[in-house]
């Protein structure tokens, strides 16, 4: 029986990508800081807005809905 490699591979491409991600969003935190920008993210499932002068104000809270449908490896979805 031969061995799948799939997983390997794939981990690596995943593992680039997060990296990739955190490095982009730590460039773009800098230059929105450099050019006194608002920066806007979500922590703890509310969303804050961080100005200049480091103010931080809370948005608003986002409500978190589970998933209508729970997939498994190998389902086929069917779009229209």
């Amino acid at each position: 029986m031969a061995r799948k490699t799939n997983f390997i591979k794939d981990y690596k491409q995943t593992k680039s990508l997060e990296e990739a991600g955190k490095e982009a969003s730590v460039n773009a935190v800098r230059h929105a800081r450099a050019l006194d920008l608002t920066i806007t993210y979500i922590e703890n499932g509310i969303v804050y807005e961080e100005h200049p002068d480091g103010s931080v104000i809370q948005k608003k809270k986002i409500a978190i809905k589970e998933a209508p449908v729970t997939l498994t490896k190998g389902m086929v979805l069917h779009a229209k």
